[in-house]
């Protein structure tokens, strides 16, 4: 874009449903992922002493909100169950030895990560409207920090999908243009 030329190299918009998510600990969720708020991100202000007009310099530290995704529930809750292992084997409710087995819960843990198993990394992409990868946001050292419950009715219909919400923090991510 140019100043004489206004117009926006492309002017294609970004498609809400075009999405991949990946996380080596929980790869149910890819599938039956339904909806992702990707996490803003935002810093302190700091005040700078003036006698005549409050003025402010931008903090020294990033602050990354959560990744809230909605997944559907399959017929085995393993999408749902992936998740509800991890926190509890995290957190060790009943004996130390539930967080020994929190590195064997993921088959896909690598060598690096055994030292630090309650984390995983993720990512989601995001697809041109043509299916093509184009972004991809990385999150670094993710670990979940919340998982709703469902509920079920005797009077839904069959076709009625059970849905969960997942809430995960982590320690920060990189966008990365893949084409």
């Amino acid at each position: 874009m140019t100043a004489l030329n206004r117009n926006p190299d492309n002017p294609n918009f970004l498609h809400p449903n075009k999405f991949q998510l990946n996380f080596s600990r929980v790869p149910n969720i890819q599938y039956f992922c339904q909806t992702i708020s990707l996490p803003g991100l935002s810093t302190s202000e700091i005040p700078v002493q003036n006698p005549f007009v409050e003025l402010y310099s931008p903090g020294e530290k990033t602050v990354y909100d959560v990744l809230n995704i909605t997944f559907m529930v399959d017929a085995e809750m393993k999408s749902w169950l992936e998740i509800h292992d991890w926190i509890r084997a995290m957190t060790f409710p009943v004996e130390y030895e539930e967080y020994q087995q929190l590195g064997k819960l993921n088959q896909f843990t690598s060598a690096a990560r055994s030292f630090t198993p309650q984390f995983s990394d993720g990512s989601v992409t995001i697809l041109s409207s043509s299916n093509i990868p184009y972004f991809k946001f990385n999150f670094y050292n993710v670990f979940p920090i919340s998982l709703s419950g469902f509920v079920i009715s005797s009077t839904d219909t069959p076709d009625t999908v059970i849905t969960a919400d997942a809430t995960f923090r982590f320690t920060y991510y990189n966008v990365e243009k893949l084409i």
